[in-house]
């Protein structure tokens, strides 16, 4: 007997085969390397706004650039409480950058400069009530002034103590950071910040350094029990020659004065550079925000 075949069904099950072999080998094959990265760093890239503040006071003659009331205060942090936003500390942003830890969804960094002792008075309160951190820079000069018993306070111009400042750690509240011992000079009074004053050698310039910021580390660590990692630049003055320093002292986090949102992610070199947006009382609290919402 003859078997005629019918070539055009052979040809039309080889091709079933040949697609449903290639389907297969697709399905078990591991994926290829470097394909998902681009998607997985763009799914842990955030946003971070960090809002910059200094001094909080209840008398409207001194409300200005660098001073809010307690009640612009307050409306702030209900505004950030409303708008879905959390306030995390610098741990937590080290580990996300370091080991790949999750942040909470719309994290915010809310920081003090300067150390007045208004933010123990308004601040800290505050916070407390809302159940949000932040973190205060302290110029440690000023610290070992008015830790003294005998020197005269007023919330207009007294700073923080240390009595204050370890109360203030433990809680968790906050987190005590450094912002100089004694650097925090403007423009025209010698050094402007922590930058290199004209003819200085790079050597000079190293151990004034070492000296100032370095011996305030020193300091926070033995009155607070814990290492300073944040370094808040005096009036935002930059310096390219402070960066290995600041790197050789142990600073992960730089604060610094540009007003921009920060975009970052696990893959981020430190120490991680932070822009800030200064809370000025003339921005009614949702066009301050309004800034770093966006």
């Amino acid at each position: 007997m003859i078997i005629k075949i019918n070539y055009n069904y052979v040809a039309v099950f080889l091709s079933l085969v040949l697609v449903i072999s290639f389907l297969f080998v697709e399905l078990l094959s591991p994926p290829i390397m470097g394909a998902d990265i681009t998607a997985n760093s763009e799914d842990e890239s955030i946003k971070l706004p960090v809002a910059m503040y200094h001094h909080i006071l209840n008398s409207p003659s001194r409300l200005g650039d660098y001073v809010i009331s307690p009640a612009q205060f307050e409306e702030d942090l209900k505004y950030i409480e409303e708008k879905g936003y959390t306030t995390i500390t610098s741990v937590q942003l080290l580990n996300f950058i370091q080991n790949g830890k999750e942040l909470p969804e719309n994290p915010i960094l809310i920081t003090f400069d300067d150390g007045y002792e208004s933010v123990h008075e308004f601040a800290y309160p505050l916070l407390k009530k809302y159940n949000m951190k932040a973190i205060v820079s302290i110029i440690g000069k000023h610290t070992d002034i008015f830790s003294k018993k005998d020197e005269p306070r007023h919330i207009n111009y007294s700073h923080l103590s240390w009595d204050q400042l370890r109360d203030m750690q433990q809680s968790g509240v906050f987190e005590i950071q450094n912002h100089s011992y004694n650097m925090h000079q403007p423009q025209g009074k010698g050094r402007y910040g922590i930058r290199m004053k004209k003819g200085e050698s790079e050597e000079d310039y190293r151990a004034a350094l070492l000296k100032d910021i370095g011996g305030l580390n020193d300091q926070i660590t033995a009155e607070i029990g814990v290492a300073p990692t944040v370094f808040a630049y005096p009036f935002g003055a930059l310096s390219k020659q402070s960066r290995p320093i600041l790197d050789e002292l142990g600073f992960k986090i730089i604060l610094t004065c540009e007003e921009k949102v920060n975009n970052l992610s696990p893959d981020n070199e430190l120490p991680l550079k932070l822009k800030r947006f200064n809370r000025a009382s003339s921005y009614t609290t949702s066009s301050f925000y309004g800034k770093l919402f966006k």
